[in-house]
């Protein structure tokens, strides 16, 4: 299957009458006319849940004159003093220019292509949703592509990979903040000393284009709007690569619930691997990626076995246990907040669950390592 995000967001085709341009590897197309400075602040609550995903979730029981709305609850349960809240597709997960680009010799400007490419993707996958998931029609390679689009930049476009990206990049900034400052400081002598390479390094790395340290802080100052796309072209082929992909159905109530973290990946094998190899990542033939894609269908995602392309969960399922696993680790993988489509929460999705009694353990101590 090609790549979706080659060079551009779904929808958007290399054209004559636009320019290129690039952010970290990632190019997206740009009207020579669009505006240089948005003076008006369209588009600037931005949702990092796409708004037309969550409205799959909308209570089907409430009154014809309430506006729709979804049942949002903690990940870790209700309480007394957090119930489960109704809240408009419309006002819930966004935040403030999330996603806009500040040009670098534009500091007032407001670049919102990465905004429109992402609701190009939004847009793409509810119609895929919509016409050939809930149906259960055969998906073909377009369908498949779009599908995969939503997963990555969903598990991309979340202020908890935003906050990672800049914990990861922060102290590589810092190092380099340090290193200027001490070169400022050197002598002639020392700058010379500094820059020479030991025999044994000569030539590693120089092939290679390195970043400065005024790109490094663009990637800490805004991380989704420079890595993002980057990060979701290169997944979007891995994925298509894995030989599992299923969508599970089910008809059951509440169904599958979905967060402010809908990808997630899971490796049931993890546990009994040694602490460094415990990361999860595709080389492991047993992880597996779910995405909720409304409360009746789920995506699966896996390198072990062929399931069918529309997988009846609740033949298999007969006391919900899967249907509530599945949950569990949404809700589990969350950041803060899962979403329902009733005034439903299970306790059991917010168990943290018990290591298996294969589980790793270090040598002469009966303490599981994880």
């Amino acid at each position: 299957m090609p790549s979706c995000l080659p060079t551009a967001f779904p929808g958007q085709r290399a054209d004559p009458g636009k320019r290129q341009t690039t952010i970290t590897g990632a190019a997206y197309t740009k009207d020579r006319t669009y505006p240089r400075r948005q003076k008006a602040l369209t588009h600037k609550a931005q949702h990092y849940i796409a708004q037309g995903y969550t409205r799959a979730w909308c209570d089907p029981n409430r009154a014809a004159h309430e506006e729709p709305y979804v049942w949002l609850f903690e990940r870790d349960g209700p309480t007394a003093g957090k119930p489960g809240k109704r809240k408009a597709p419309a006002n819930i997960f966004k935040e403030p220019e999330m996603y806009t680009i500040t040009p670098a010799n534009d500091p007032g400007g407001r670049d919102l292509s990465l905004e429109h490419g992402l609701a190009r993707i939004e847009s793409d996958f509810c119609a895929v949703r919509k016409d050939f998931i809930e149906p259960r029609k055969a998906l073909g390679l377009h369908e498949r592509a779009v599908v995969l689009a939503f997963a990555a930049t969903s598990q991309f476009r979340t202020p908890g990979f935003r906050d990672h990206t800049r914990s990861q990049w922060q102290p590589i900034l810092d190092m380099g903040r340090d290193i200027e400052e001490q070169m400022a400081k050197a002598t002639p002598e020392e700058r010379a000393k500094a820059g020479r390479r030991p025999p044994s390094l000569a030539g590693i790395g120089r092939e290679r284009e390195s970043l400065t340290l005024e790109q490094v802080q663009q990637i800490v100052d805004q991380p989704l709007q420079t890595m993002l796309a980057a990060y979701a072209s290169a997944l979007v082929p891995l994925l298509a690569k894995l030989t599992n992909f299923s969508i599970l159905c089910t008809v059951k109530t509440p169904g599958f619930i979905t967060s402010d973290e809908p990808t997630t990946w899971f490796d049931p094998e993890w546990p009994k691997r040694p602490p460094m190899f415990q990361a999860l990542g595709l080389m492991y033939e047993t992880v597996e990626i779910t995405m909720p894609i409304s409360p009746t269908r789920m995506l699966f995602l896996g390198r072990q076995n062929e399931w069918p392309e529309y997988m009846d969960l609740d033949a298999l399922d007969f006391d919900e246990r899967l249907l509530n696993e599945m949950n569990r680790r949404t809700c589990r993988l969350a950041r803060e907040k899962i979403v329902v489509s009733r005034n439903e929460f299970r306790s059991v999705w917010a168990e943290q669950g018990e290591p298996p009694p294969d589980a790793w353990r270090a040598p002469d101590n009966d303490e599981v390592v994880t």
